[in-house]
């Protein structure tokens, strides 16, 4: 049996891989070995790991190694995978590491840079087990509650009561009736011919909800700074800054609009792995369920509206100011003009 942590990171870029990479929406930096990987007092030996990332702008390291072939232990390393050393580094320190390295490398490939904010930490297991001999449903019934705990990241799995197991069954995605294929917010564990595939589709829902994250978390702040200007708008005698302010709502709105085109083309980048494959679409559209990816784009959404409506609020009450400004101007001129008249006709009269 082997385990892959996965460990997602934001970039803040934008990347265009062009034809340099047989897979154009994923791009590996960096593939190499640790030579000791220990969890607790267990030494797993030499692990693999690939740091890559996606086009639109998620990177994930993958760490690989080899585990014992007992579901029980898988517990305790889907609980504390925190925990895991690699080569005397924790886990975490380590994936910074080599991601901020992939960062820079990939500043080549990079179309569009925005301020890198969101820093969370998470690790997602993945188990991929060896082809099962009995059928997965028997598998599931018999090792129901390890099973909970190893994909549910809960250590006192075997505390759980019928009412939990009910509220929150193990649905296997399995397409053959030996198949196993288990996943939940915290893990996942799979046997399957195609685990290859499905730890790919896996990858790859982890990532966008990871870059929806990272939205959301950009566009808190945004939406903020946006509301922020709305209250500094100029009235009464501040209307002479009207059109200093104006140049900087339009400059504001426009950079703007270009990281929402670059959101939005991120968000519905083409799942082709999953396309033609009846299979892998429901898989992929049930693990992307399992994320809450789609509320999470509909949160995201909204905030970009109201972002929007506010840079569009304030360029009308500007440009209107802006008109009156010119309007006072013009007035001002023409009584000016009246005055200058009135005062050489009354110096020519004497």
């Amino acid at each position: 049996m082997k385990c892959i942590i996965l460990y997602p990171f934001d970039t803040g870029l934008e990347l265009d891989f062009g034809r340099e990479s047989g897979k154009p929406a994923y791009k590996t930096f960096l593939r190499t070995k640790v030579s000791k990987l220990v969890f607790f007092d267990v030494n797993y030996g030499v692990a693999e790991v690939d740091v890559g990332i996606y086009k639109f702008g998620c990177g994930l390291v993958s760490i690989t190694f080899s585990t014992c072939n007992d579901i029980r232990p898988l517990v305790q390393i889907s609980c504390l995978s925190s925990h895991i050393k690699t080569d005397g580094t924790e886990i975490i320190t380590y994936c910074k590491t080599v991601s901020e390295d992939a960062i820079k490398r990939a500043g080549e490939f990079a179309t569009h840079k925005y301020e890198r904010k969101f820093e969370d930490v998470e690790l997602f297991p993945i188990f991929v087990m060896d082809k099962l001999s009995v059928s997965a449903n028997a598998f599931i019934s018999k090792n129901n509650k390890i099973l909970f705990g190893i994909i549910s990241s809960e250590s006192n799995y075997e505390k759980l009561s019928e009412f939990v197991l009910k509220q929150e069954p193990l649905e296997n995605y399995g397409y053959y009736e030996d198949e196993l294929i288990l996943v939940k917010r915290f893990g996942a564990i799979i046997s399957s011919e195609e685990a290859d595939t499905i730890c790919d589709i896996i990858r790859l829902v982890i990532v966008r909800w990871w870059i929806l994250r990272s939205y959301d978390y950009i566009l808190e702040a945004e939406l903020d700074e946006a509301q922020k200007f709305l209250s500094d708008i100029p009235s009464g005698i501040k209307i002479l800054k009207t059109f200093a302010q104006y140049n900087k709502f339009s400059r504001d709105s426009l950079d703007f609009s270009r990281d929402n085109l670059e959101i939005i083309s991120s968000i519905h980048t083409s799942v082709k792995e999953t396309e033609n494959d009846w299979h892998l679409n429901i898989l992929y559209k049930n693990i992307s369920k399992i994320f809450n990816t789609e509320e999470l784009y509909k949160w995201v959404e909204t905030k970009i509206t109201r972002i929007e409506d506010s840079y569009d609020s304030a360029r009308d009450f500007l440009s209107t100011n802006f008109f009156i400004l010119l309007d006072a101007i013009f007035f001002l001129s023409l009584v000016w003009s009246i005055f200058d008249t009135w005062l050489l006709w009354k110096i020519s009269a004497k």
